[in-house]
Order: C-alpha cells, then sequence, then structure tokens
C-alpha cells in the first residue's frame, strides 16, 4: 500500500513537473558540484590545486591569496552562437555568469604562487613557507 500512494505522489510530481517545466533536479545540488571541480594535492614543498574550467578566456579568470585562503573567480560574459542566425535557440545549457570558490591553504609563500592555464584546466602551485602572510595577487601563464 504505501508504494502505492508513493508512486502516485510521483506520478502527480511528474505530471506537474511537465506541465510547469520544473527541473526534477531543482533540489538536487549535483550540477553546482560539478562547477568547477578541484583537486587539491599536497606535499612537503607545495600545495598544488587543478580547478576543471572549461570554455573559459584565461584573461576572464581571477584569482588572489589572502590572510590564507586562495580564491578563484571567473566570469562568462556571453555566447555568440553565429551558427544559424535565422533560426532561434530553443533550448540552451551554457551559463552566463559569476563563479568562485576558496580553499584555505596556510603558510604559503604568497610572492612565489604560479598558476598556469592549459586546456581549461587550471593549474596553481603555491609553495610552503614557514611564517610569513604576505598577501599578492597572482599571474596566469
Amino acid at each position: 500500500m504505501t508504494n502505492e500512494m508513493m508512486k502516485r505522489r510521483n506520478d502527480l510530481f511528474d505530471a506537474m513537473n511537465d506541465w510547469f517545466s520544473f527541473p526534477k533536479n531543482f533540489f538536487d545540488d549535483t550540477e553546482i558540484n560539478n562547477i568547477m571541480q578541484a583537486d587539491v594535492a599536497e606535499n612537503d614543498k607545495e600545495y598544488t590545486v587543478k580547478i576543471d574550467m572549461p570554455g573559459l578566456d584565461k584573461d576572464k579568470i581571477k584569482l588572489s591569496y589572502n590572510d590564507g585562503i586562495l580564491r578563484v573567480a571567473a566570469t562568462r560574459k556571453s555566447f555568440k552562437d553565429e551558427s544559424d542566425k535565422d533560426t532561434n535557440i530553443i533550448h540552451q545549457e551554457r551559463s552566463v555568469g559569476h563563479i568562485a570558490r576558496n580553499f584555505r591553504l596556510t603558510n604559503v609563500v604568497a610572492n612565489q604562487i604560479h598558476a598556469k592555464y592549459d586546456d581549461g584546466v587550471l593549474t596553481v602551485t603555491l609553495p610552503k613557507q614557514t611564517a610569513d602572510s604576505s598577501d599578492s595577487s597572482i599571474q596566469i601563464d
């Protein structure tokens, strides 16, 4: 009986979803987790942060290191789809906007941080130090 009640609820939700075009994964944050996926590695000498940022121009990515926090921010202004000027877009999944992530990585020599952007992957190398809290902006190669 319980399974029948749950099935009725799901059928009703699916019907409402079709009517209102409400995304089924509205409350699911897996799409948010797929943006700027990162790997952070550490050894005795440095931290290495690799972040997937496909489709972004290098000059639209901003990095900074302040108070033990690496901040990575990016902006995508617009898409110019010139492929078919006579047709209206009926579905679009590419996003426009601003996104940022912070990574707490302490004991870093801020003026020796190195960043490289290649094939949609941003790699930031943060050399470790013993004690210094100097802050600086970071240039991307």
